[in-house]
């Protein structure tokens, strides 16, 4: 199952806690190789979803489906191995390891390292380290990242703690990524950034992903398409523009800020 953007199939999610629906009967699909943008008012259910499309919490009904596998009873560790990656708002990095050492890290994370042959050092164990030094190099360059690489992570600022876990994720070889608000926290400056260091992780991993991000612009210039939730439902789903016309959506959300969704608007044509 591993090598091709995935398709995920939302079909019918309903999440309880107590009496407060979370999710209710929430579906939508999101194509191989499409990015999905992920909106709504706080507590509409986004991130209550990823949850259970990662394995954090399972649903009281309906399915996850990935491909043609449904992943409800799948753990979170067994839809890591499908090449499901998320990332969280709270960047779960090592704050005492350097940079270095967290994407060497996440490349171990994806692969068998034999116990045995690397403590005794082999031919083959150290060939493997190296090889997997020289892809860090090169994911470090990528991404900007290559002077902060001796850093401790605990030493970042928010926003390249970031930039750390995307390199985190590419590491990881997703096929499917769920990225949970990736600008909230940090710097205006630093979150203009974002958008193109997300289009270079699409281009390179080539991953279906669902995002969930607070700033429309920048959801509506990266998306092929738009989900707006409210009260743990779907209200409006389809192409940014269409969406952005919707009266429901704009009822739900998007009318919130007239001045954001103006600014949704230019970025869509740009």
């Amino acid at each position: 199952m591993t090598g091709r953007a995935a398709r995920l199939v939302i079909d019918d999610v309903r999440v309880s806690f107590g009496g407060v629906r979370a999710l209710d009967g929430v579906s939508f699909a999101v194509e191989p190789g499409q990015i999905v943008g992920l909106i709504g008012p706080n507590g509409s259910g986004k991130t209550t979803l990823l949850d259970v499309v990662s394995g954090q919490l399972r649903p009281s009904s309906g399915r996850i489906v990935l491909d043609d596998e449904d992943l409800v009873d799948y753990l979170p560790a067994d839809r890591s191995a499908t090449g499901l990656v998320r990332s969280f708002q709270d960047c779960r990095l090592y704050p005492e390891l350097s940079v270095e050492e967290t994407v060497m890290v996440a490349f171990d994370g994806r692969r068998r390292t034999g116990v045995l042959s690397t403590t005794l050092r082999l031919p083959g164990a150290r060939r493997a380290e190296a090889e997997k030094r020289d892809k860090v190099d090169g994911l470090l360059s990528s991404l900007g990242l290559t002077r902060f690489r001796r850093h401790q992570v605990a030493e970042l600022s928010t926003g390249t703690r970031r930039v750390v876990d995307l390199a985190c994720i590419l590491a990881a070889e997703p096929r499917l990524l769920l990225l949970d608000e990736p600008t909230a926290g940090i710097a205006q400056r630093e979150a203009e950034a974002f958008g193109p260091l997300l289009r270079r992780l699409h281009a390179v991993t080539g991953a279906t992903i669902l995002l969930v991000e607070h700033d429309v612009p920048l959801t509506v210039a990266l998306c092929d398409r738009l989900v707006v939730m409210e009260a743990g439902r779907v209200v409006s789903a389809g192409p940014p523009q269409d969406v952005l016309e919707d009266p429901a959506a704009i009822a739900a959300y998007l009318g919130a800020s007239h001045e954001a969704l103006a600014r949704s608007g230019a970025a869509a044509t740009t």
